[in-house]
């Protein structure tokens, strides 16, 4: 399973994950920062959801 992803994941980027020294060092940091921004997004989204919900009880 972690090889078709890892193949997956190697067609997209263009480059093989299997390999450690085709991996630019920079990748990590990039990964990091989608990672970053879509939990940011889910916390923001979750916040946002409680309070439509808390204005919603209140009426």
């Amino acid at each position: 399973m972690l090889d078709l992803m890892l193949k997956f994941a190697s067609s997209i980027l263009q480059m093989n994950l299997r390999d450690h020294h085709d991996i630019p060092f920079a990748l990590p940091l990039v990964f990091a920062a989608v990672l970053g921004f879509i939990l940011g997004f889910i916390i923001l989204r979750f916040i946002g959801n409680e309070q439509k919900e808390d204005a919603e009880q209140e009426n």
